[in-house]
């Protein structure tokens, strides 16, 4: 068995405040937990929400995994049995901080996480997938399967950022105002105009955001994006575990998860050579295993797009200190 692994939190000068976390049981399971990062600046003791949020779940995947016998097929049970487990921690974390009754009825009071996992499952190895941290399997009678959970809302609040920046590029305004203003932009929506941007431009950008999206997706609700792109990423957790909407998403968050966002599958361990998990500060995946070969790629694409208002259009770019995100990749290959 070769295990490969890398992580590394966004900002240059605090890199212990990575809000991603793994879980390595060799012969038992692997995880990728990415917290999600809280603009209010929120602490849970010297922790971050994100990072409190990923370490109560990894403590939990590992203490579950050691505690369950695996030799024994556990299939959707154990899965279900999980995943309660996992919304019992984050509870059990809200409630230490006096949290629980206020978490309970306010979404933005949450905090939350995604999850990529595999453990063995009998003869199985058992994916359980929350949110869009990303799998990939191998294996010579597989071919390569993956799996990131598709999320339409993302797609909608960068295009928010990146027509806001390129309309200012129209301007001729200086980069970092450009930043700046996109940034605001995409975090409080264009219901109103943001400093720096006045009513005209900023229904214009608006009308062409509604557009584009009308071209990319046109299966969602209007009503929804136009409510997305007027709130922005401040009011986009009504959509988290949304059973119903097209642009709802997954998200571990101590509160029931959505049947369509829990993500299984399980295939015959002696079929699986390969297994990489992986947060999404990773915008493109290479083709080769292991950490050299997925540094190389995400060296590309800063390359290519640091900013990412370009083909890797984000909700956030790199800056001169720190990354777009955090970023974690977890490659292990079997002996097979």
């Amino acid at each position: 068995m070769q295990i490969e692994c890398f992580s590394l939190g966004k900002r240059f000068a605090t890199p212990e405040e990575n809000e991603d976390s793994v879980v390595i049981l060799p012969g038992r399971g692997y995880a990728v937990i990415d917290g999600v990062t809280d603009r209010s600046g929120r602490r849970f003791g010297a922790m971050r929400a994100g990072r409190f949020a990923s370490h109560l779940v990894a403590a939990e995947v590992a203490r579950f995994l050691l505690a369950e016998d695996l030799s024994v097929r556990g299939g959707q049970d154990r899965v279900d049995r999980l995943v309660k487990a996992l919304g019992d921690a984050l509870r059990a974390g809200y409630a230490a901080h006096g949290l629980l009754e206020k978490a309970s009825t306010d979404h933005v009071a949450r905090i939350g996480c995604t999850l990529a996992l595999g453990y063995h499952d009998g003869r199985a190895l058992q994916l359980v997938s929350i949110g869009d941290s990303g799998i990939r399997l191998g294996g010579k009678t597989l071919g390569t399967i993956h799996h990131v959970e598709a999320k339409p809302l993302d797609r909608v609040t960068a295009l928010i950022r990146r027509e806001c920046w390129a309309h200012l590029g129209k301007m001729r305004a200086d980069p970092l105002s450009q930043r700046r203003i996109s940034d605001n932009a995409v975090w409080n929506g264009l219901r109103e105009p943001p400093t720096g941007l006045g009513a005209e431009a900023c229904a214009t950008v608006r009308a062409h955001v509604l557009h584009l999206c009308d071209e990319e997706m046109p299966t969602i609700s209007r009503a929804e994006i136009e409510r997305l792109v007027d709130s922005g990423i401040s009011g986009q957790r009504v959509f988290a575990n949304h059973p119903s909407s097209d642009l709802g998403y997954g998200v571990l968050d101590g509160f029931p998860v959505a049947e369509r966002h829990v993500f299984t599958a399980d295939y015959p361990s002696a079929d699986v050579s390969r297994l990489e998990l992986f947060s999404d500060g990773y915008f493109a995946e290479p083709e080769a295993f292991g950490v050299a070969a997925w540094e190389a790629s995400f060296a590309e694409v800063e390359r290519l797009d640091p900013d990412k208002i370009g083909p890797y259009a984000s909700v956030k770019g790199s800056a001169h200190d720190s990354w777009t995100d955090d970023r974690t990749y977890l490659g292990v290959a079997f002996d097979r």
